[in-house]
C-alpha cells in the first residue's frame, strides 16, 4: 500500500476499515469503491450493517459519513456527510 492510499483511509470506532480507491475522499451521497482491510474495524463496521445500523466512519481530522449498505465486495453506499470543527 502506497502513501497515497493511506491518505484516503477511513476508520470506524477508532479502528481502520480501509481506504478509498478514488482520487479524493467522497463528499456526497453515492456508491464508492474502497479497499477493505482485514481487521477488527472492517469486521465491526460490517457487523453493524448486518444488525441494521448505519455505522458512522471518520476520515481526515473532522469529517465523517454514514454507511447505508455494502451492495458488493469493495463498494460502500455512503450518506449523511458531516464536517465538524474540532477545537
Amino acid at each position: 500500500m502506497g502513501a497515497a492510499s493511506r491518505e484516503l483511509e477511513f476508520s470506524y470506532e477508532g479502528m481502520p476499515v480501509g481506504y478509498f480507491e478514488e482520487a479524493a475522499y467522497p463528499t456526497a451521497p453515492g456508491r464508492y469503491r474502497y479497499m477493505p482491510y482485514r481487521g477488527e474495524g472492517h469486521y465491526r463496521m460490517q457487523a453493524a450493517l448486518r444488525a441494521g445500523a448505519r455505522p458512522r466512519c471518520i476520515f481526515g481530522s473532522s469529517a465523517s459519513f454514514a454507511v447505508l449498505e455494502c451492495p458488493e465486495y469493495g463498494v460502500l453506499e455512503l450518506v449523511d456527510f458531516r464536517c465538524e470543527d474540532v477545537g
